[in-house]
């Protein structure tokens, strides 16, 4: 219970202060950067109020600050000096008076309480049983791989759209290169794949009284690929000729490599 309650004020206070950035910037798009700093602010709020030190413990306190600081930086990059993205551009409109009230209960106050649940992973590795056993450290190996995996294609898929976008010329054209001739969603499928590498770290000791935490990975991959990642995108191109076209040729979500 204790672990609840300093969690739960470090991320109150955690949210209060991105609403508060938000609101005065007037961007609720901002809420995106916080998205992924969110993560490492949980791995470390938990690290130093258990201060549990095993192997797992440290190695998912290094990678998920890795990829929460990566995905922040690229995602401050994007975001920080741009106009509101039109999701919350949309969502303004449709909340008519009040939209710092609907942005905090439907934004941001969901997405800290969404991260809270979908941490379960990386939170419990600090709870478990140490293990010493050979399939112990393979669930370790295995674990570190699966996210040098997932890392690889989200950190360079971003790069490869980054580039692509930052020459005049590809202007409405559709990203079909790299990474992206594999899957239409290269960053979300790479992002699965880390999810699934933080559960299989965490329960690398095989301790069944948290094999629940596997719910966090399995929302996280609905919400990629069935709610706020995928879906978005692909209702945002429908009526785009050379994106279609481009998805009759490329899976959705898990790469194929052509011959």
């Amino acid at each position: 219970m204790t672990h609840i309650l300093v969690l739960s004020v470090v991320m109150l206070v955690y949210l209060h202060l991105w609403f508060l950035i938000s609101v005065i910037r007037k961007n609720f798009g901002l809420v995106d950067i916080a998205w992924g700093l969110s993560y490492v602010v949980i791995v470390w709020t938990v690290f130093l109020h258990t201060k549990t030190i095993t192997t797992a413990s440290i190695l998912m306190l290094v990678i998920v600050t890795l990829w929460g600081l990566r995905l922040t930086y690229y995602l401050f990059l994007r975001n920080w000096s741009k106009p509101e993205d039109y999701r919350y551009v949309n969502m303004r409109k449709n909340w008519g008076k009040h939209p710092n009230l609907n942005a905090y209960i439907k934004v941001f106050y969901f997405q800290i309480l969404l991260a809270s649940v979908i941490s379960l992973p990386i939170q419990s590795v600090f709870y478990v049983t140490e293990g010493f056993e050979w399939y112990h450290i393979l669930f370790l190996v295995f674990g570190t791989l699966l996210f040098m995996l997932g890392f690889a294609f989200e950190s360079i898929s971003d790069a490869q759209l980054k580039r692509f976008k930052s020459h005049p010329e590809n202007k409405g054209k559709i990203m079909d290169q790299g990474l992206w001739a594999y899957t239409r969603h290269p960053n979300y499928f790479g992002d699965f794949v880390i999810w699934i590498s933080y559960f299989v770290i965490m329960f690398y000791s095989l301790d069944v009284r948290y094999v629940f935490a596997i719910i966090g990975t399995c929302i996280m991959g609905y919400l990629l690929r069935y709610v706020s990642g995928v879906p978005l995108l692909e209702k945002r191109y429908k009526n785009d000729p050379q994106y279609q076209a481009y998805a009759e040729s490329t899976p959705i979500f898990f790469p194929k490599f052509k011959k």
